[in-house]
């Protein structure tokens, strides 16, 4: 399989669009999966502007190593209609399909969903030309197979490189742990080390988290995995 060099895609499942340009499409859910018992998930994309908009929906693997994301072309999950288009004040459903049964474990990919831009004969006005901008949604997509898959189990370590100082969180465990909030809390002082989602950790992968320079490191660290608190480790 050729490896996907996939530029700008982001953890977050909706990248947000210029000022200039305020997004009119809404996708939901945006963590879907296919248990072992379907064949495929369900992804609605809804138009709440007030022009057609046409969606491109792809499905890539996705893996990690070394820390890092990576993305490659497959057929092993296709999307149905692969491009829609949606009225304004209209939805679309798109059905992401399983093309075989996938064995025992979890499996991740990226779907990833583009605003085409319109045809140039359509876009009007001096200043048009500029709004015509394409924007990018990136959701992850989880696939399950036979049997019962355990759950994240993480450990971390701090790694020092140069000035930069970064946090790596291996997971061990049967399915991905999602990060969110990393925090340290010593003597009852709470720091916030990363607000928000931090990111995706693999089931037997590592990723790397780069923490804000000067941060303090001693104390517990506190993250949310998977929507809960859970202490990882004791930091000295």
């Amino acid at each position: 399989m050729t490896r996907f060099q996939a530029v700008g895609i982001a953890l977050a499942a909706v990248i947000v669009p210029t000022a200039a340009y305020p997004a009119a499409v809404v996708l939901w859910p945006v963590d879907p999966i296919i248990a072992s018992n379907q064949q495929s998930a369900a992804v609605w994309i809804e138009n709440r502007g007030s022009e057609p908009v046409t969606m491109q929906v792809r499905s890539l693997g996705w893996s990690q190593a070394n820390g890092e994301d990576s993305y490659v072309q497959q057929d092993a999950v296709v999307s149905s209609p692969p491009v829609a288009q949606v009225a304004p004040g209209a939805r679309q459903l798109v059905r992401i399909i399983r093309r075989t049964a996938d064995p025992s474990g979890e499996h991740a990919y990226r779907l990833l969903i583009d605003e085409l831009p319109r045809p140039a004969d359509s876009v009007t006005g001096p200043t048009t030309a500029s709004l015509a901008v394409q924007m990018r949604y990136s959701i992850p997509l989880f696939t399950y197979g036979a049997g019962e898959q355990t759950q994240p189990r993480l450990s971390i370590r701090i790694e020092l490189d140069r000035s930069e100082r970064y946090l790596e969180v291996h997971n061990s465990g049967g399915r991905h742990a999602r990060l969110t909030d990393l925090r340290l809390v010593n003597h009852g002082q709470t720091s916030m080390l990363i607000s928000g989602l931090a990111g995706y950790v693999l089931p037997g992968a590592t990723k790397r988290f780069k923490l804000p320079a000067n941060s303090p490191l001693a104390g517990s660290l506190v993250v949310g995995v998977n929507g809960a608190d859970q202490t990882l480790s004791s930091l000295t």
